[in-house]
C-alpha cells in the first residue's frame, strides 16, 4: 500500500464506481417508472390493477436484474482494485454493493411516486446526491463532522455504503503505511482513527444497508397508493 494518499486514492475510487453506478441505477429507472404509472393509471381505473400489489411486483423485479448487475461489477472491480482475495472480504464487498446499487433503485421510483413527472423526480432526486457526497464520511471522515451535523451522516445512505466497503477490506490489515506529518501507521488503525471506521460495526452496517432498500421500496409503494398525479 505505501502510504496514506495511496489508500485515499483507492477508497476514493471504490467511493466514486459506487456512486457513478448508482445514480445511473436511479435516473435509469425513473422515466420507465414514469411511463409505467400512467399505464398503472388507466388500468387502475378500469378495475384491473390495485397499487400494492403493482408497486410489489415492480419492487420484485428489479431484485434479479440488480443482482445480475452487482455480480458482474464485484468480479470486474474487485480483480481491478488488487483486493484480498478471501471469501469473506469477496462476500461483503459483493453484499455492500448489491444492496447500494438496490436502494438507489428504489430511491429513484420513490423519487417519481411522489413527483408527478420524472422530470421533476430526476431534480428532486439530484437535490440529495450534494448532500449524499458531502455526508458520505470519505470527503469530510465523520471524526470530523461537526456534531451538529452529524445526525444527517448516520441517516445518508452513501455513508453507509463507504463504511461497509472500507471497513471490511482494510479494517483487519495490519501493513504498516507511512501518514504525513504522523508516525507510521498500520492500516487498520489508521481507517479506525481517521475515518471512524470499525469492522465490529459491519454487524450494524449490513443490515442497515437492508433497511435502506426496504424503506425506499416501502415509501415507493406508501405513496404509489397515496398519491395520484393523473391528469384528467
Amino acid at each position: 500500500m505505501g502510504d496514506a494518499n495511496t489508500l485515499r486514492m483507492v477508497i476514493g475510487a471504490m467511493y466514486t464506481a459506487v456512486m457513478f453506478v448508482g445514480i445511473n441505477n436511479c435516473s435509469s429507472v425513473q422515466p420507465i417508472v414514469s411511463i409505467e404509472r400512467t399505464v398503472f393509471y388507466r388500468e387502475r381505473a378500469a378495475g384491473m390493477y390495485s397499487a400494492m400489489p403493482y408497486a410489489i411486483a415492480q419492487v420484485v423485479m428489479e431484485i434479479p436484474y440488480v443482482f445480475v448487475q452487482a455480480s458482474y461489477y464485484t468480479l470486474i472491480v474487485y480483480a481491478m482494485m488488487g483486493f484480498q482475495w478471501t471469501v469473506t472480504k469477496f462476500f461483503w464487498f459483493f453484499f455492500v454493493s448489491y444492496f447500494s446499487f438496490l436502494y438507489f433503485t428504489y430511491y429513484g421510483m420513490m423519487t417519481v411516486s411522489i413527483s408527478p413527472n420524472h422530470e421533476v423526480a430526476a431534480i428532486f432526486a439530484a437535490a440529495f446526491y450534494s448532500l449524499f457526497n458531502l455526508f458520505s464520511g470519505f470527503f469530510i471522515p465523520r471524526p470530523k463532522i461537526p456534531k451538529w451535523w452529524i445526525w444527517y451522516y448516520w441517516i445518508c445512505p452513501l455513508a453507509w455504503t463507504v463504511y461497509g466497503l472500507i471497513a471490511t477490506q482494510y479494517g483487519d490489515l495490519e501493513e504498516t503505511i507511512s501518514v504525513p506529518g504522523q508516525s507510521n501507521q498500520t492500516i487498520s488503525y489508521y481507517i479506525t482513527h481517521h475515518f471512524g471506521y470499525h469492522r465490529s460495526f459491519m454487524a450494524v452496517v449490513a443490515p442497515v444497508l437492508v433497511l435502506f432498500a426496504v424503506f425506499f421500496a416501502f415509501m415507493y409503494a406508501l405513496c404509489l397508493k397515496k398519491l395520484s398525479f393523473q391528469q384528467r
